[in-house]
């Protein structure tokens, strides 16, 4: 249809698991030592992205209620963290479409509409296909985030 984007599309309460340690990407089989904990503990995730020195996995927020430490001291001890903290509050927005590929310039525009609605982005993840654009904002921005990249996009 040439639209850049089909849909924009998210969900609340979500918890980031947030780990550190330097050189992690040179250690075989880290991510997996981690989501094995997450398996152990009958606990799927919703996204898992990550960085130079750092790995995140967000899950929903109720699957971690009364298992907490259980978690975070299993992870611990499978990759020996610099630090391992867990954020509350979180939520995912989705922008996806085709054409988000042929067109320069779809994610700055979803950026800068989430800044010029006052929001701060928490998350970002752009898969290499480029179908996709995953951002974590507060639970509290998540209907203001929505309304400014629907804005930016339909009109």
């Amino acid at each position: 249809t040439g639209n850049v984007i089909t849909g924009v599309a998210g969900k609340k309460k979500f918890s980031g698991l947030n780990i550190e340690k330097d050189m992690m990407n040179s250690e075989i089989g880290f991510g997996r030592r981690v989501l094995d904990v997450l398996e152990d503990n009958d606990i799927s995730f919703e996204h898992l992205p990550s960085g130079i020195d750092n790995m995140s996995v967000v899950i929903e927020s109720r699957v971690l209620e009364g298992r907490r430490d259980k978690v975070l001291t299993s992870i611990n001890r499978a990759v020996r963290a610099d630090s391992i903290t867990i954020e509350d509050g979180l939520a995912l927005i989705a922008v996806v479409g085709l054409g988000m590929v042929k067109y320069k310039g779809t994610a700055a525009r979803v950026f800068n509409a989430i800044s010029n609605a006052g929001i701060n982005i928490r998350m970002i993840d752009q898969g290499s296909s480029e179908f996709s654009i995953i951002v974590g904002v507060e639970e509290h921005d998540f209907n203001n985030a929505l309304v400014a990249i629907y804005n930016e996009f339909v009109k």
